[in-house]
This record gives C-alpha cells, structure tokens and sequence, in this order.
C-alpha cells in the first residue's frame, strides 16, 4: 500500500523539488501551499494522510497553531517540520503537538527520506503514531523503536510505582529517563533530587542522603536536610548505587521499608512521602553472587526494572539527538547558529560511541564551539578525540609534532590512560577507582573534566 504524505510548504521551488522527490521515491504526495487549504481540507473529511512533512512558518499560520486547529485525526499523524533555523522552544511546543523530527535548512532530501521510511511501520496505525509523539515530548531520549518501547512502559507505570531500578551503560542517557518518569508522575512542580553515589566521599554519603542535626559531628554548625527531606513529595535520584557500601546499604533498606528517616545526631524518626529511582552500570546479579551487594536489598529495589540501551544499539537515535543538541546550542548562542554539513550525518552513523549519548552531546558541543561557520562539517567531527584509537593518534601528534606544552601533553596520557582502565573494568566507577589507587569522588571528576563517558 502507497503511503501517502501532506506537503505544507510555500515556497514554490521548494515545494515543487519536494513534491517530485517524494513521488519519485514511491510516496503518493498533495502539496498545499498554506495552512488555511489544510484546515479547509481536513474539514471537508478529505482523505487523511499517513504523514505531513510541513514549514514551521507559513504565510498564514505557525506550526504548532496549524496543528491546534486541526482534527484528532490528522494531529495524531506523524508530522515533520522544516525550517530555517530551529530552537528547542520551537522543537518542545511542536512535540507537543505530535511532530516526531525537526529538519533545518538547507534540507538533507537523503536523510527525510530515510527518516520517512523509517516510519512506514507506524503510519497505517493513527494511534500508534500520536502515542509515539507524545512519549517523545515526555521523554527526549531518541526516536528508535527501543525508546519508544521504554516510553510505553514508562506511560504504563505513571503513578503505580514506589521505586524503580534503572540499567544501562555509562552515559546512555539513566537519569534523563529518571526526570521522564518523574515528569509522568509526579508533574514538573514536585521536586526531582539527584545523588551520584560514586561522586561522594564514602564519608559524607549519610550525612548528605539522611542529613545530619547541629553538633552531630565536628563541622556541623547547622542543622541540614538530607536528599530524601530535600525530595519529599517528589522523587529522590540515586545514581550508581552499586557503589554504596554496606553499611549504607542495610540503612536505606531500613528506610525504604519504614519510609521514614533519621537524620545524624537525633533520635526522630521523620516520614518521607518519596518515589525512589535507583540507577546502576553494573550487573547487580554479579554483585549479588560476589558479596558485594545485599541481597534483600537487590530484590527490594528491583520491583521494576527498566534497562536503557546503549547508543550503538539504537543508531537511528544519533542524527535525532545530534539535531536536539544542536538545537540547545542554537537556543543559547542566538549569534552562532550551527547546522549539519551534507556528510556530519553519515560520519556520526559510522562511530560506535562508546560513551553512549553523553560522548555524542560533548562531540556536537565541541563542533559548535570552534566551527568557523554555520555548518559543522565532518572533520570537526572526526577530531573530536574521543576514543582510545583517538587519544593515542592524539598523543603520538603531540610527540611528532610542534612541541606541546607539557601540561597538554601529561593531559592527554592521563585521559588515555583512565579510559583504559575504565573499560577494563566495564566501566564500574567503584572498582576502577581502587586499581587506580584514587576516591570515587576523585576518579568522578577527573571523568566529568575529561568528558569521558
């Protein structure tokens, strides 16, 4: 069966190549050259479309009005949008609306089209395509059938939870599907707290989850709130928690039993009315089997699971987020607009990303800040230094080439070498920290200032 696209698109010359390539390439295509034929049309009960490729501004009428005014039918349909320059207010308020991509100018024809076809499994099925737009507004993780799976299950649980364990790699993208699930629950006014196991020192993980009153220990000249005070009434955030010791670990048990926390230096006991989402790297049933993580624990926080996939597992998502990081670089630096040259996408598509989403955002930042024009083209891409293979090309230019200064030099040979013992140990902060004879917290920063996934 054919499936057929609406064309919105004013310009004639644009909207003449378009008609003809979607034709060309097997689609049935109506081209409109306004937004008012559109709803004229639509209330007509003309034949509804399987998908509407369409401008953001048209001569008379914006985007996300068009779609306001038209039926539940046609909102429902996938929609995509083009225009000259894109913004993450305009990417939010058309999501909202049902579209599922976001195009700019000069248009990639190649890539619509693949992105088009890529759809085709979901536009016979109406509701199935306006259910996908919404997740993706909730939940900005990508466009892959992987994500739109996860969505479902994350709109399935909504407010039918009370703690949530949440897997995946390094970088994948854990807490961002945390803040969807809390955005499903609890709403965007209920706090959202974020704890990072591994970035604290083992020595200040109580004080700072449980707080701690005035005087409880040396240093403390006021009373605190700990993260689950801080989150009551929304959702607390607990981030690499196989990196938590033991003794932390009966405690929260305790906690998550009672629902209730004490906090250091007193003997009250107060209620805590909070969803908690744990988050991991590492195989918990590894940890279990090695001693390392309770077991009752494990099988208490495990009620849901919820396992992000890795980037290299769901390549069309990179072109997709690598558009909405362009798009927040855009929103903040109105004067130094970025798009992708005609080759950006495909040299994106042939990395694996071992740093998953995190070290796809920090190779478009890094293109965009010293791209001398508009378009990033593909070797801005190319040299961002973010694999091994890199890091030592990047070392062995430092030694042959001009001399670096030594700073630069012992730089780049540490990094190298902290990926390296990152990936030997898979990644597991705790573990890699004590090879390397360092604190958690140390190893975490030296990460975050680094950009290594």
């Amino acid at each position: 069966m054919t499936t057929s696209i609406a064309l919105i698109e004013d310009d004639p010359l644009m909207g003449e190549s378009l008609s003809e390539r979607l034709q060309l390439e097997g689609f049935a295509c109506r081209w409109w050259r306004n937004g008012a034929d559109v709803v004229a049309a639509a209330s007509r009960a003309e034949a509804i479309p399987d998908a509407v490729v369409s401008d953001i501004r048209l001569p008379d009428i914006e985007g996300p009005e068009l779609i306001r005014r038209l039926p539940a039918a046609w909102q429902a349909r996938p929609w995509i949008f083009i225009t000259g320059y894109g913004t993450i207010a305009q990417r939010e308020a058309l999501l909202t609306r049902g579209a599922v991509d976001f195009f700019t100018k000069p248009l990639d024809m190649d890539r619509l089209i693949r992105r088009l076809r890529g759809l085709q499994g979901l536009l016979p099925q109406a509701a199935a395509a306006g259910a996908a737009a919404t997740a993706i507004k909730a939940c900005p993780l990508g466009v892959s059938g992987e994500i739109r799976r996860l969505h479902a299950m994350v709109t399935r649980l909504r407010a039918h939870w009370d703690s949530v364990l949440v897997t995946g790699e390094s970088g994948a993208g854990k807490e961002e599907l945390a803040r969807c699930l809390h955005r499903e629950t609890a709403g965007t006014d209920a706090p959202f707290v974020a704890v990072n196991a591994a970035s604290l020192p083992e020595s200040l993980i109580e004080a700072e989850l449980f707080g701690y009153e005035k005087g409880a220990f040396t240093g403390a000249v006021r009373m605190h709130r700990g993260k689950f005070e801080q989150a009551h009434g929304g959702t607390l955030f607990l981030d690499e928690i196989g990196d938590m010791p033991q003794a932390l670990q009966a405690r929260l048990l305790r906690v998550l039993q009672d629902r209730s926390v004490t906090r250091l230096g007193s003997e009250q006991a107060m209620p805590v009315q909070v969803r908690l989402i744990f988050a991991t790297n590492k195989r918990h049933n590894d940890e279990v089997r090695a001693g390392r993580f309770r077991e009752d624990l494990y099988y208490r926080i495990n009620v849901v699971h919820l396992r992000v996939p890795s980037l290299r597992e769901r390549p069309e998502d990179v072109p997709w987020l690598a558009q909405r990081f362009i798009d927040m670089w855009n929103a903040a630096h109105p004067t130094t607009l970025r798009v992708l040259g005609p080759d950006a996408e495909q040299t994106l598509m042939s990395r694996s990303w071992p740093g998953n989403v995190r070290e796809l955002r920090n190779a478009i930042e890094r293109a965009c800040l010293l791209s001398d024009s508009e378009r990033i083209e593909t070797a801005l891409l190319r040299g961002d230094s973010t694999s091994d293979e890199e890091d030592s090309a990047a070392q062995s230019d430092a030694v042959d080439g001009p001399m670096p200064r030594l700073e630069e030099f012992l730089r780049l040979q540490e990094r190298g070498f902290i990926r390296q013992a990152l990936q030997r140990h898979d990644f597991q902060i705790g573990v890699t920290a004590d090879a390397l004879g360092i604190s958690r917290k140390s190893l975490w920063e030296r990460m975050k200032r680094m950009a290594i996934g």
